[in-house]
């Protein structure tokens, strides 16, 4: 017991070092980044940016097409567990459950709680 305490001590100083850093250096990094921040909020970036462009380009700009969903276009609209994915899911699930069974009933451990 006594041969570990050495080995003990020179983690509790590791973990303490450690955790010490882990809580004084988020502060120096907020100041500084707090430092280099734009002062101004982004609403009142993004508003005075729309405010500069010239109305022919506003005018032009259309609405963005909704775009498909990546699931939607490879599938088809199919339910997940009608894919291939979805099979190998379903396979990988059962072949889990089945060992988890056949490993419950066949543990060499017997205890009167089991």
């Amino acid at each position: 017991m006594t041969r570990y305490l050495k080995h003990a001590r020179l983690l509790t100083g590791a973990l303490a070092l450690i955790v010490g850093l882990t809580l004084v250096a988020p502060p120096a990094l907020a100041a500084e980044a707090a430092a280099l921040a734009d002062p101004r909020p982004i609403t009142a970036a993004a508003a005075a940016k729309v405010e500069a462009m010239p109305a022919a380009t506003l005018a032009q700009a259309a609405p963005a097409p909704k775009p498909a969903t990546v699931a939607s276009a490879e599938t088809g609209n199919k339910p997940f567990f009608k894919t291939t994915q979805g099979a190998i899911a379903l396979v990988l699930l059962a072949g889990t459950l089945g060992y988890m069974g056949y490993s419950m009933s066949n543990d060499r451990v017997k205890s009167p709680a089991k």
